[in-house]
């Protein structure tokens, strides 16, 4: 007979978490409004989506780990958070850029979004924070638990400084 563990309940929560913040972008694809914060807020409501979308990742991630011990080895935890920092922060980047204001002779504010490079740009990222997530539960040696925080301040820095970029883009000055 199989034991339960306390981190199965992230095999039901995960999925969950990644298809309300799906739900939530589905709303958001796309629009148009003369007002600027509504605008605004669109675009903002997406990135706050793919973070929930980033936390079922790494809810499934833990579940997995805690499953499979995979990543004990050092160098195996090294190859998995550093390409997990980079698989994540370019499918942001892709995520973020797909949405795009459209220029029209109305004085409206229109959100158009590549929907291929949007959710290209998502699954990337759920890889990276998978990745990442995956590597930092399965760390034992301090050092590695120390190196799993300095991505994740530094993942997170990424995620907020393009978060006040992407807006200011789409934004005609």
């Amino acid at each position: 007979m199989t034991e339960i563990k306390a981190t199965d309940g992230f095999f039901f929560l995960a999925p969950v978490l990644m298809l309300i913040s799906l739900l939530i972008m589905s709303d958001n694809l796309g629009g148009s409004t003369p007002e600027l914060w509504i605008f605004l807020l669109s675009v903002r409501v997406n990135l706050i989506a793919a973070v929930v979308f980033a936390f079922g990742a790494g809810f499934l991630a833990v579940a997995f780990a805690r499953r499979f011990k995979v990543a004990k080895n050092s160098v195996v935890f090294m190859f998995f958070e550093g390409s997990g920092l980079v698989t994540a922060m370019v499918g942001f980047f892709f995520y973020g850029s797909a949405m795009q204001e459209q220029i029209s002779s109305r004085p409206d504010y229109t959100l158009v979004v590549s929907l291929l490079q949007f959710f290209v740009g998502l699954l990337v990222w759920a890889i990276g924070i998978f990745l990442m997530a995956f590597a930092g539960t399965c760390a034992e040696k301090k050092e590695e638990r120390i190196i799993f925080l300095t991505v994740l301040v530094t993942l997170s820095v990424f995620t907020v400084a393009l978060s006040m970029l992407f807006p200011l883009e789409v934004i005609p000055i």
